[in-house]
C-alpha cells in the first residue's frame, strides 16, 4: 500500500471512530393540545401532522451531522379521555408499518415512513390496544386491554423496541402489563432502554435497566407534574441520572398551568448537558451531540449566577406546582440565621426506626429591605409513608434544608407569589447534610437540590458521597460554592418495601408500620383538576 492510500485509510478510520463517539439526539418539550371541544380523532391527526412537521424541519436543519434519535413526550400524541377511538394495535412481528396493508392507525404508518425517509429512530408514546379473549384471565368483558406504551421506530420503519408503562399514575382506564418487558436496542454501538414518567419513582424498572441490563442510556417520555420542594421535573431528572450514573433523555409535555414541563439531557454523574422548562405552554426542541462514553466527556459548566437565576425564576411565577403533602409531618428546626455556623441533628420516626439527619451550615446575613418577602429556612427530616396525590403511597426518607414562607413547617415548599418582591439575605457559605439509612436492595437515596429558578444546582457545585458498612449506608451531600437562591438542598430517599397502591393492590391491615400522610380529600380535588387537563 502506498503512503497516500495508508493516509486515506487512517483518515477514514479516525473519522469513523470520531463519529461513533457521539450520537445526535433531538428531544421535544411538546405543547399539549388543550382544545377539548375538538374530537379526539381530530386531535390525533393534528398532533401527527405537528410531529411530522417537526421531524421534517429538524432533519432539514440538522443534516450534518444527521440526527440519530428523536424523542417525543408522554400523552401528547393522542388524548387519553377517549382511548377507544385513538388507541392502536401493534403488529406481532417485524412488520414495516409504512408499507403495511394491515388495519393499523394512520399515525403509526406515517411515523414509520418518517423514520425510513429521514433515516432516524423515532420514539413516540400512545395508548396501545390489545385484543384478548373476553372473560379469560385478566381480559375484561370488552375483550380489549389498553396500555400506556412507548415504541421505538427504527430506521427501517419497524418497531425495534416496545415498553408498556409499569407504574401507572392513576390511569385507571389502562392496565399494568402482566409481565415486565424491557427492550434494549442499540444506536452507534451504545445501548438504550425506556421507561415512562412515574416509573422514575420506583425500583422497577430502574434497577432492571441499570443494574441487570446495564443500559447506558434511558429514554424517558414524561408528563410530569412538578412538586416542591423535592420533586420538580429537572430536579428529579438530574438526581436520578446522577445516582444511577446513566444518560437520561427526558422528553416532557408542556402545560405549565397544571405543573407540566421539564426536559433535558443528563449525563449521569457528569451532570446536565442541556435542559429546559418553559414558563408558558409551548414546544421547544433540544438538539445535542451526546457522548457514547460519558466518562470521557466533561459537561460544559456555567457557574450559577444570581442575575440569571432571578430572570429564570421571575418567568416561572405563574407555573403551577404541587407541594409535598407529607411536609406537615416533617420534623424541623428553624435555621437561626443570626449565627454564622449551625451544627445540629434532626430526627424523625420511632426510636428503633428513626432517621437522623446531621446538618453543618455556615452562612452570612445581609441587610435587606424589610418591605420585601424573605424565606425562612427549616432543617427537616422525614421517615414515613407519603401519598402521591392520593393515587399511590410510597416510603420516603428525607433530610434537607428547605425554604418556607414562615416559621411553620406547613409553609415549607410553598413559594411567595411575586418573585420581584422577594429578598435573599441569606448566603450559604457551606452546607453538609448527612443521613444514615438502612442498607437495602429495596432502597435508594438521591442528592436533591433546587434553586429559585426551579432548576437544580450544577453537579460541580456540590459533592455526593456514599459509604456502606454494618448494614448502614451513609449519604453525604456538601455544598462547594456559596449560594443565596436556595429552595432545597439535601437527600431524598425512597423505601420501596413500604409502597402500596390503594386501588390496584390494597395493603393488608398490618403492612403499614410507619406514619402515613392521609390528607386525601384536598389532594384528590387537586388531582381531579389536573386529570381534567391530562386525561379529560
Amino acid at each position: 500500500m502506498n503512503i497516500q492510500g495508508l493516509i486515506f485509510v487512517l483518515a477514514a478510520f479516525c473519522c469513523k471512530f470520531s463519529t461513533a463517539e457521539f450520537y445526535n439526539v433531538a428531544i421535544m418539550e411538546y405543547a399539549i393540545n388543550t382544545n377539548f371541544s375538538q374530537p379526539s380523532e381530530s386531535i390525533l391527526q393534528e398532533n401527527t401532522r405537528n410531529y411530522l412537521d417537526l421531524i421534517g424541519d429538524l432533519v432539514k436543519n440538522h443534516s450534518d451531522p444527521a440526527l440519530d434519535l428523536i424523542i417525543f413526550p408522554e400523552s401528547t400524541l393522542s388524548p387519553s379521555q377517549t382511548i377507544s377511538t385513538t388507541s392502536a394495535q401493534l403488529p406481532d412481528d417485524q412488520e414495516v408499518l409504512c408499507n403495511s396493508n394491515g388495519s393499523y392507525l394512520e399515525f403509526l404508518k406515517d411515523i414509520s415512513c418518517a423514520s425510513i425517509n429521514y433515516n432516524t429512530t423515532i420514539i413516540i408514546n400512545f395508548t396501545e390496544k390489545e385484543i384478548c379473549q373476553a372473560g379469560e384471565g385478566e381480559c375484561p368483558e370488552t375483550g380489549e386491554i389498553f396500555y400506556n406504551t412507548n415504541i421505538a421506530l427504527g430506521t427501517e420503519g419497524t418497531i425495534i423496541g416496545r415498553y408498556r408503562k409499569w407504574n401507572l399514575f392513576g390511569e385507571y382506564a389502562k392496565s399494568k402489563p402482566a409481565s415486565l418487558d424491557l427492550p434494549v436496542f442499540s444506536i452507534k454501538n451504545t445501548s438504550f432502554g425506556m421507561m415512562t414518567c412515574f416509573d422514575i419513582q420506583f425500583g422497577v424498572p430502574a434497577f432492571n435497566l441499570t443494574r441487570d441490563k446495564r443500559v447506558e442510556n434511558v429514554i424517558f417520555p414524561l408528563y410530569w407534574i412538578s412538586e416542591l420542594p423535592y420533586l420538580t421535573a429537572l430536579q428529579v431528572e438530574q438526581m436520578w441520572a446522577q445516582e444511577f450514573d446513566v444518560v437520561l433523555l427526558a422528553s416532557g409535555a408542556s402545560l405549565p398551568r397544571t405543573g407540566a414541563g421539564g426536559s433535558g439531557i443528563f449525563l449521569g454523574k457528569e451532570g446536565t448537558l442541556q435542559s429546559e422548562i418553559l414558563p408558558e405552554r409551548g414546544t421547544r426542541v433540544l438538539v445535542h451531540r451526546v457522548p457514547t462514553d460519558k466518562s470521557r466527556f466533561q459537561t460544559p459548566y456555567e457557574e450559577t449566577n444570581s442575575t440569571i437565576t432571578d430572570e429564570l425564576a421571575l418567568d416561572l411565577d405563574d407555573f403551577y406546582m404541587l407541594v409535598d403533602p407529607s411536609i406537615r409531618e416533617h420534623n424541623s428546626v428553624i435555621l437561626n440565621t443570626s449565627q454564622e455556623r449551625v451544627e445540629t441533628t434532626v430526627c424523625h420516626g420511632e426510636d428503633s426506626n428513626a432517621l437522623c439527619c446531621d446538618f453543618n451550615v455556615s452562612l452570612f446575613l445581609n441587610a435587606v429591605d424589610e418591605s420585601l418577602s424573605v424565606y425562612t429556612y427549616h432543617l427537616v427530616a422525614f421517615n414515613g409513608i407519603r401519598t402521591f396525590s392520593g393515587l399511590y403511597y410510597g416510603g420516603v426518607e428525607t433530610c434537607g434544608i428547605v425554604a418556607c414562607l414562615n416559621q411553620s413547617v406547613e409553609s415549607c415548599g410553598q413559594r411567595f407569589p411575586n418573585y420581584s418582591q422577594i429578598a435573599w439575605p441569606v448566603t450559604f457559605s457551606s452546607i453538609t447534610v448527612l443521613g444514615k439509612f438502612a442498607h437495602s436492595a429495596q432502597r435508594v437515596e438521591y442528592p436533591t437540590t433546587l434553586l429559585s429558578s426551579i432548576r437544580p444546582l450544577p453537579v460541580k457545585e456540590y459533592t455526593w458521597t456514599s459509604q456502606t458498612g454494618a448494614g448502614i449506608v451513609e449519604k453525604n451531600i456538601t455544598l462547594l460554592k456559596p449560594q443565596n437562591r436556595l429552595l432545597a438542598f439535601g437527600i431524598f430517599g425512597r423505601d420501596y418495601e413500604r409502597d402500596w397502591d390503594p386501588i390496584r393492590s390494597p395493603p393488608s391491615s398490618d403492612s403499614i408500620t410507619c406514619s402515613v400522610t392521609l390528607s386525601i380529600f384536598p389532594l384528590l380535588i387537586v388531582v381531579l383538576l389536573n386529570l381534567r387537563f391530562r386525561y379529560g
